[in-house]
């Protein structure tokens, strides 16, 4: 929490002075006594319980302490949807991908867990893919034609090496050509690149390099490792997931990792990832809150001096 006019806190000190000068006045007045020995007269205006006779002070306190929040105009974060934002898809391809560890087999469930990624992102989100393996293809723009892109995640086959880094340069240049960015290094506006993945780089560019292009343009990078550390090939061939080197990807971007071991993890990584990337923190002011309950207190003070106060009839 934050405050526009944080100097109206300093009125948060009247409450102890005010409490001090009300105990003060009480301590220092005269005992008044009553001119005839009236007992009903005593019982009317007996205020009952000691503590009682303090509920209106203790409220009326309140109050005053919720007027000072609420004239320092207090701010809070919340997370609300984005109105644009730039995704880009990067799905590994290599040979490995098609290991059956994750039923039916990696890339199929990433294919799934892709289609319905790009169902539950907002519509006017720009989302765009890029297929890697040996070297990065980008299939689709950013765009919001979400059959185009449905369609050429339906064209992914596992072939070849594997080129983590390439993809996300890859993804880097589409996101600059979409947001009309010329420079290399540039800051880009609302830009995530969510890479899946199963497998260490063993080509062209290191991934180090590409997520150090990716933290000067201010783009997090989220990774999803895939696969199991049993997955093999038909050939026989051990292809476990490379955890370690897809969480320090993420982690060198500011970007969060994954690990999905069956599709419906990978379902579930998509998920959370849609609904982390379609929202942001936005300071909004609540004064009404705490106005409002000081106005609330300030009635309720009222209600309880006419109903604990002292009262001749």
């Amino acid at each position: 929490m934050s405050f526009q006019q944080p100097l109206f806190l300093l009125a948060l000190l009247a409450v102890p002075l005010v409490l001090a000068a009300v105990v003060w006045w009480r301590r220092r007045r005269p005992a008044r006594g009553i001119p005839y020995p009236d007992l009903d007269v005593i019982v009317a205006a007996d205020p009952g319980p000691r503590l009682r006779r303090h509920v209106p002070l203790a409220l009326a306190l309140l109050a005053l302490t919720g007027l000072a929040f609420g004239l320092a105009r207090p701010e809070v974060y919340r997370a609300q949807p984005r109105e644009r934002a730039t995704i880009m898809l990067a799905i590994d391809v290599s040979g490995s991908m098609a290991a059956d560890d994750v039923s039916p087999y990696r890339l199929r469930a990433a294919q799934d867990a892709a289609r319905t990624f790009a169902d539950q992102v907002p519509r006017q989100y720009q989302v765009g893919l890029v297929s890697f393996n040996g070297r990065a293809n980008l299939l689709v723009a950013p765009t919001t034609d979400r059959d185009a892109l449905k369609n050429a995640i339906e064209s992914l086959v596992p072939d070849g090496a594997t080129a983590v880094g390439e993809a996300i340069a890859a993804s880097l240049d589409a996101i600059r050509t979409s947001q009309g960015v010329a420079q290399d290094g540039a800051k880009l506006e609302a830009a995530r690149i969510v890479v899946l993945s199963d497998g260490a780089t063993t080509v062209g560019l290191p991934p180090s390099v590409a997520a150090e292009q990716a933290k000067q343009a201010g783009v997090p990078v989220y990774t999803v490792a895939l696969g199991t550390q049993s997955g093999v090939l038909a050939n026989g061939q051990r292809v476990p997931p490379d955890l370690e080197g897809m969480k320090q990807l993420a982690d060198a971007t500011g970007g969060t990792a994954y690990e999905s071991e069956n599709a419906e993890d990978v379902s579930a990584v998509y998920e959370h990832l849609g609904s982390f990337i379609g929202t942001e923190q936005v300071k909004t002011e609540v004064t009404a809150w705490p106005a409002g309950i000081a106005a609330a207190l300030l009635i309720l003070a009222g209600v309880a001096a006419w109903r604990f106060g002292p009262r001749l009839s």
